[in-house]
């Protein structure tokens, strides 16, 4: 017989990670209809997966019997013969330290209330098995309990997938309990016996198997609450999918990127969600980087092909609860997934837009406190922290530009401010910050820069 390998888990209850054919048993006379496979009386195939199962308040069948029983005279044990008892059926295995510890906890039981109810430990694993293992310990050849091996039909009555796994029949053979062996106490028996009062949890075993190949997050659609708590992914070019980017923060942080060049991944990482400190393309310093290993100017079908090398765009997303740091492990994933890239913030002689307060002047705060903001005509703005704009410019109308837009201008509190402009165009924008009491100048300036220094082969998953 082969060995089979379990884990005991769930305050030392058993649990299959291997697979063994189980045997065949004798009884009841009608032949199994069902091909089990895996840990004998460990598979954990749904109660569908068997014609016969039986549940609360179902009758067992007459006529059961058992020819391989251990410690019982006869030569054969009918369970017919217990009507007028409360019978204890315990399914348990010799490779589950939990169902070893039971036995003696039922003998126990059975001294107890022997005139009463009946005890009866059923396993689907051989003679010799079950009598090698009790040989070698010497609580359990002190159990005189009656052990029923081979029985494999019981367990289509009764399929389980954890065990201790504990079937109760009352004294005309109807089952009014399905429990574990921790209810198994002398209390909830003693209620039992003195008035018919079932105060046994039932046990439900998990029913949702998976394969040992099959993906738990990305696969598995039988499994519909994956209850997922931290979960970060990075793929290469996906196909006939729209390059995006998406932000949500509710209950649980998600990012979303598909199909983008490395520089947003890293401008979104390192910008984070300041407004100061925006990472755009224009303010980031790559060194070492082939032509084109990082970003490309082509458009249409070009651009596609660029893509479809493999090495060039990628798709990432990190689920993680609210009070996690996102950006943080989104760096942490980057330096992981791509160790041949160095990245971090210095500080540089940057060529920049300076937003600045005209000489003499001193901007006013906000007249009121309501708060608005729009530019569907150039900027209307009432209320609303200039930075905040700024930083608009910077993520949208001036994304292009080859300089990103600083603010300098030393205004930290909320304004007003009316912009009839063309906010794409520099020089429109420039004459309607003049008229404003604001100027718009281009010039050097030590800012934070984002650097991303090759500093090794790329070893990427490419086709």
């Amino acid at each position: 017989m082969k060995k089979t390998l379990l884990i005991c888990l769930m305050g030392l209850l058993c649990l299959p990670i291997s697979t063994l054919t189980a045997q065949v048993a004798d009884s009841p006379p009608e032949s199994d209809l069902v091909d089990y496979s895996g840990i004998p009386g460990q598979e954990g195939a749904s109660s569908s997966a068997y014609p016969d199962t039986l549940t609360i308040g179902d009758q067992i069948p007459s006529g059961i019997e058992f020819s391989e029983v251990l410690h019982y005279d006869s030569d054969k044990l009918r369970l017919d013969d217990y009507r007028g008892k409360y019978v204890i059926l315990e399914f348990w295995a010799p490779t589950c330290t939990a169902s070893i510890a039971s036995l003696p906890q039922l003998h126990a039981i059975q001294k107890k209330y022997g005139d009463r109810l009946a005890v009866l430990p059923i396993t689907v694993f051989g003679e010799d098995q079950i009598t090698e293992t009790i040989s070698g310990n010497k609580r359990l050849q002190a159990v005189g309990l009656p052990l029923v091996v081979d029985a494999r039909k019981m367990r289509s009555y009764f399929p389980h997938s954890v065990i201790p796994h504990v079937v109760l029949l009352d004294p005309e053979g109807k089952v009014v309990a399905i429990t574990g062996i921790e209810d198994l106490t002398y209390t909830n028996i003693e209620q039992l016996l003195a008035n018919g009062e079932v105060l046994f949890r039932e046990k439900k075993d998990y029913k949702i198997s998976l394969a040992k190949e099959e993906k738990l997050i990305s696969g598995a659609p039988q499994v519909q609450n994956k209850n997922i708590w931290f979960q970060s992914a990075m793929t290469g070019y996906i196909p006939e999918v729209h390059g995006s980017l998406t932000q949500q923060f509710e209950e649980m942080s998600q990012i979303r990127i598909i199909n983008l060049p490395l520089l947003y991944h890293y401008s979104l990482a390192y910008s984070e969600k300041s407004r100061e400190d925006y990472y755009s393309l224009n303010r980031m310093d790559t060194i070492g980087f082939d032509l084109e290993e990082l970003w490309s100017d082509k458009v249409g079908r070009d651009y596609e092909d660029w893509m479809a090398e493999g090495t060039h765009v990628f798709g990432y997303e990190l689920i993680a609860p609210a009070h996690a740091d996102p950006y943080r492990m989104m760096r942490e994933d980057l330096d992981r997934y791509f160790p041949h890239i160095e990245a971090q913030v210095e500080k540089k002689k940057w060529m920049v837009y300076a937003l600045v307060q005209q000489e003499g002047t001193s901007y006013p705060h906000a007249s009121g406190s309501e708060k608005s903001y729009s530019t569907k005509q150039g900027l209307d703005m009432t209320n609303y922290p200039l930075q905040g704009f700024v930083y608009h410019l910077n993520a949208a109308f001036q994304r292009n530009s080859p300089y990103p837009f600083i603010n300098l201008t030393g205004i930290d509190y909320p304004i007003d401010l009316r912009l009839d402009a063309n906010l794409s165009d520099v020089e429109s924008l420039k004459q309607a910050l003049l008229a404003n009491g604001l100027d718009l100048i281009l010039r050097e300036e030590e800012i934070n820069v984002l650097v991303l220094r090759k500093i090794a082969k790329p070893n990427l998953l490419a086709p």
